[in-house]
């Protein structure tokens, strides 16, 4: 079986999905001299109504349609280029359909650029991008990233596209839409399945969140799904997002005091592992869960750590794609192109996202424009056996369902289904 992986923010999940900077840092200004120009005409709709993005053909030409992605190239100062491999993965998918011969014709450009996990770094990266004329951006992971990103592109009419974080300051903003579910939606999930697979009503339950107003919306659904539910949240704790041993030390040692059994996480994968480490050296070691398009369930160096094996994720993929077409093309380019490479393991999911962003253009027909593109992508149904399948249903969040996968520590990232547990919103 091909091992389930999560959309990466990476994390994607890793993936890779949050800042490894200081609340403080956080940025979603969108001045500066980045802009957009070209082709500008009347405002598309949103299937509610609502104004969208200025019609544009910015990005596309006769031969040629130009797109940009900003990946975690570096945490940290740590180089996981080529741990992650996003860079090579990402050009890879668009050689292959430009090989197959484009879309209508086109060839697809793609520019890739290293926002460092950080959102500092994340706005100098994607104000590149927005002067490079592009037709949309696409995040891949980190909510402090994604939402510095997306306001620079959507305030500069540019569609922005990612896996789902953080609701605030995004699923509002016109010409945004989130891949998967949003981190508030699956925080609700998450205290279902906690009580439902996990533990009972009775049991001591906390959730451990990185410290920034991308997690706090998460916090709030989670702790009030589990009070509806009758849960036992213990603590609902944010702690430093770069991490600091002494409190997270106080942390473990306040949750195993609680008697707490299961440990609701979304942290900066080095956080996330630190913490896992840490909680062990004082005896306490609970069942750990987090969200899906992040790395916090790492549990194989060089990121993750042994201590976090077990550790169950919500994920936006299926569990087995062996006999999945697309996932079988992924793994023959990689061979073909990297024969003395091991496949990173997000090739399989975003190779799907990719798939799905190639749909919606292929589905725009020959008069592509950011318009005819953000309306293919939101009356599609499409699903291509990797992702969930993308139904955007008149708002911008593109798919509603999960399933969970458990940290195994047999291969690096490798994840296995550990139940068909899966649930829809709407």
């Amino acid at each position: 079986m091909i091992a389930t992986r999560r959309w990466m923010g990476l994390l994607l999940a890793g993936v890779l999905l949050l800042s490894a900077c200081g609340a403080d840092d956080e940025s979603s200004s969108a001045d500066g001299d980045a802009s957009v120009d070209g082709g500008a005409g009347e405002p598309s709709q949103t299937p509610e109504g609502e104004a969208e993005i200025e019609d544009s053909t910015t990005g596309v030409t006769d031969s040629t349609i130009k797109i940009g992605v900003h990946a975690p190239e570096t945490i940290g100062g740590i180089d996981i280029g080529d741990i992650l491999g996003l860079a090579d993965l990402t050009q890879l998918y668009w050689d292959t359909v430009n090989e197959q011969g484009g879309i209508h014709g086109r060839e697809v450009e793609v520019t890739l650029v290293d926002d460092g996990y950080d959102a500092n770094a994340a706005q100098q990266a994607c104000r590149d991008l927005i002067s490079d004329e592009l037709l949309f951006v696409s995040g891949t992971s980190g909510a402090d990233q994604i939402t510095t990103c997306a306001n620079l592109a959507t305030e500069n009419q540019l569609p922005y596209l990612s896996l789902g974080v953080a609701e605030a300051g995004l699923v509002d903003k016109p010409g945004y839409r989130a891949m998967t579910m949003t981190y508030e939606m699956m925080s609700d999930l998450m205290a279902e399945y906690i009580l439902a697979e996990l533990t009972d009503t009775e049991t001591p339950v906390a959730m451990v969140r990185f410290n920034s107003p991308s997690s706090e919306g998460a916090q709030d659904a989670f702790t009030a799904k589990m009070d509806e539910l009758g849960g036992n949240v213990a603590a609902a704790d944010a702690v430093d997002k770069q991490g600091n041993a002494n409190e997270l030390t106080a942390e473990c040692v306040k949750l195993s005091n609680l008697d707490v059994e299961v440990v609701f996480m979304i942290l900066v994968p080095t956080v996330s592992t630190q913490l896992a480490r840490l909680c062990a050296e004082q005896g306490f070691t609970p069942q750990y869960v987090t969200v899906s398009n992040t790395l916090s369930c790492a549990s194989e160096p060089p990121i993750g750590v042994p201590e976090l094996v077990g550790c169950q994720s919500f994920a936006a993929v299926r569990g087995d794609v062996t006999d999945n077409p697309l996932a079988r093309e992924a793994e023959e380019a990689w061979a073909a192109a990297y024969p003395d490479r091991d496949a990173p393991d997000e090739l399989v999911t975003f190779w799907g996202l990719f798939d799905v962003y190639r749909e919606a253009m292929d589905q725009a027909g020959p008069d592509l424009s950011t318009g005819a593109f953000l309306e293919a992508l939101d009356s599609m149904q499409y699903d291509n056996g990797l992702a969930n399948p993308i139904d955007f249903g008149g708002d911008r969040v593109g798919a509603d369902s999960i399933v969970v996968v458990e940290a195994t520590g047999e291969a690096p990232w490798e994840r296995e289904l550990v139940s068909e547990w899966t649930s829809s919103f709407g």
